[in-house]
């Protein structure tokens, strides 16, 4: 069992980390509106862009950044961190209303995002859940590709392309959908119930697809991250260091798997904790 190493402590909570090619990792801090960035082998952070809320966030092909501003905003950054683009603040009509995570379609381009539908997280599961998924075309189209959710949270894609993986935390599930060849979504089918911790508010947060095709997903107030193989089955809990853990990303070669979150709640301070696989 990996033993987590404590990389970085922070004033606030993290989210969003998320690794570009040569190392270096990046993540946001939604309560100071920053993202900041450092090398695994230093010990030292930089704020890197000031976005609003900063939450979930990926890298392009391009170096280009996209990262949700969970103020109601999917925005586009240049490799400086300078906002070049608001990719969109509203979809037919309807405003974005806590964009969360956000994942790469590498196979027809573009990306799909979570909107978790509300400003502060239901207690309980929705009669009228509003969490939906949206997926933003090569070309700038952004349309609604899935709904109905209790809080959308993390996404990822498949190694092929084939499927889309989105946790709804409210309810403790993660729904794969079968992605259609023109990136839109058809029948999903329910892959785990992730499993609830005594006496604490347990959730799904980020999810990562790993290089062995299995999902790494961040568990929220367990400080675990749970290892789910593409049937569904529960391969492995592992320990995160951070109790509300909220995202995690592997380096480029396979071998270390980074996690974000707070050390405790969220109100307290955050961290960057690593993993060896």
């Amino acid at each position: 069992m990996p033993v987590p190493r404590l990389l970085l402590r922070t004033e606030h909570y993290t989210e969003g980390v998320v690794v570009d090619p040569a190392g270096t990792v990046f993540f946001s801090m939604t309560g100071s509106g920053t993202i900041s960035r450092f090398d695994p082998g230093t010990a030292a952070a930089e704020v890197w862009a000031h976005v609003p809320a900063a939450n979930g966030h990926t890298i392009e092909p391009s170096g280009s950044h996209v990262v949700m501003s969970s103020v109601g905003a999917l925005l586009r950054l240049d490799a400086s961190g300078r906002a070049t683009a608001v990719v969109a603040s509203q979809v037919a009509g309807r405003w974005l209303t806590y964009p969360n995570d956000v994942a790469l379609d590498p196979f027809r381009g573009g990306f799909y995002i979570t909107d978790s539908g509300y400003k502060a997280t239901p207690t309980t599961i929705p009669a009228d859940p509003q969490g939906r998924v949206y997926r933003a075309d090569a070309d700038g189209r952004v349309r609604e590709v899935a709904g109905a959710l209790a809080y959308a949270n993390g996404i990822a894609l498949s190694p092929d392309g084939n499927v889309l993986y989105v946790g709804e935390s409210v309810a403790q599930r993660i729904w794969s959908y079968a992605v259609l060849a023109n990136g839109t979504l058809g029948s999903r089918t329910l892959l785990a119930q992730t499993p609830q911790t005594p006496g604490e508010t347990t959730v799904p947060d980020g999810i990562t697809v790993g290089p062995d095709a299995r999902l790494y997903v961040a568990h929220y107030g367990a400080r675990e991250v749970l290892v789910y193989e593409p049937d569904g089955t529960l391969a492995e809990r592992l320990n995160a260091g951070n109790k509300t853990t909220s995202h995690v990303a592997f380096s480029p070669d396979g071998r270390t798997l980074y996690v974000s979150g707070g050390i405790d709640d969220e109100s307290g301070p955050g961290a960057i904790f690593s993993l060896a696989l």
